[in-house]
């Protein structure tokens, strides 16, 4: 299987949505993951629904931080060398993602307030997958 040309992505598509990813970053640190996972149920609790968070046991609290850092990393590489393949691969990862969250909120009860990450993350994979397939002039 081949892949598409990326050479022609521009370094801004790929750098704009790396950026956009910075508001998860709080996700990384021990003390600031409670935080953003409580401003997430406020806004569900604005919405109609479940306005307090379940505590997170140190197992739990372990893979949102992880996620967080593996967040980061993967802001800093697309920062720094903000190259076309990695519009591919963040066109597939988010794909997967949504996926994943719709799983989460329709099969396994979570909270609906996630469908607005879902909306984000096809966004982002809609704008890059199409510049990943654009035709290069």
């Amino acid at each position: 299987m081949r892949l598409p040309t990326t050479d022609h992505v521009p370094a801004a598509t790929v750098r704009f949505w790396a950026l956009l990813d910075t508001g998860v970053l709080s996700l990384a640190l021990p003390f600031t993951a409670p935080l953003f996972v409580g401003a997430l149920y406020a806004l569900n609790g604005l919405l109609g629904g479940a306005s307090t968070p379940p505590p997170l046991d140190p197992l739990a609290l372990f893979f949102v931080n992880l996620s967080g850092v593996m967040v980061l990393v993967w802001i800093a590489a697309r920062l720094l060398h903000p190259v076309g393949v990695l519009a591919l691969i963040d066109t597939v990862g988010r794909l997967l993602v949504s996926a994943l969250i719709a799983y989460y909120v329709l099969v396994e009860g979570a909270i609906p307030v996630l469908w607005l990450f879902v909306g984000t993350e096809l966004a982002g994979a809609i704008a890059q997958g199409r510049a990943v397939l654009r035709r290069p002039s």
